[in-house]
C-alpha cells in the first residue's frame, strides 16, 4: 500500500499561512493599540505638569498674562489631541475585533482540516493492517497448505 499522503496538504499549508498571517495581523493592530495608550498616557502626564505649572504661577507675586494664556492654549492644544488619540483608539480597537474574528476564522478552518487529516490517517492506518492481516492470514494459509501436501506425500511414499 502506498505511503499516507493527505490530499489537502496544499489546502492546509494555506490555510496555515493564513492563520500565521492573520495572527501577526493582530499582533499589529495591538502594537498600535499600546502606542496610542502610551501616546495618550504622555499627554496626560504633560497636562498635569501644565496644571502644577500654573498652580505654582498663581501663588507667585506676580503672574504674567502671557504665560498663563499660553499654557491654557498648550493644554486645550493638548486635549484636542488626547480627543483625537482617543478617536483612533476606538476605530484601532474595532480593527482589532474584526482581526481577532478573521484570525479565529482561520484558526477554526486549520482546525478543521486538522482533523480531517487525522481521521483521513487514521482510515488509511486501519486499511493498511486490514492488508497486513489479509496477507498474513494469506501467508498462514499457504503454510498450511503446504504442510498438509508434504504431509500427504509422505504419507503415499511410506505406503509404497
Amino acid at each position: 500500500m502506498p505511503p499516507f499522503r493527505f490530499r489537502f496538504d496544499s489546502l492546509m499549508d494555506l490555510r496555515g499561512r493564513e492563520r500565521d498571517e492573520a495572527g501577526a495581523e493582530v499582533g499589529k493592530a495591538l502594537e498600535a493599540i499600546q502606542r496610542i495608550n502610551d501616546q495618550i498616557q504622555e499627554i496626560d502626564s504633560q497636562r498635569e505638569m501644565i496644571r502644577t505649572a500654573k498652580n505654582q504661577t498663581l501663588q507667585q507675586a506676580s503672574v504674567s498674562v502671557d504665560q498663563m494664556l499660553h499654557q491654557g492654549r498648550y493644554d486645550v492644544q493638548l486635549h484636542a489631541d488626547q480627543i483625537s488619540l482617543r478617536q483612533t483608539l476606538a476605530q484601532l480597537n474595532q480593527e482589532l475585533e474584526r482581526r481577532r474574528e478573521k484570525l479565529v476564522t482561520a484558526e477554526a478552518e486549520v482546525k478543521r482540516l486538522e482533523r480531517l487529516r487525522e481521521t483521513q490517517l487514521a482510515e488509511h492506518r486501519s486499511l493498511e493492517a486490514k492488508q497486513e492481516q489479509a496477507e498474513a492470514d494469506d501467508l498462514t494459509s499457504a503454510r498450511v497448505l503446504m504442510r498438509r501436501r508434504a504431509m500427504a506425500a509422505q504419507s503415499k511414499e511410506t505406503r509404497r
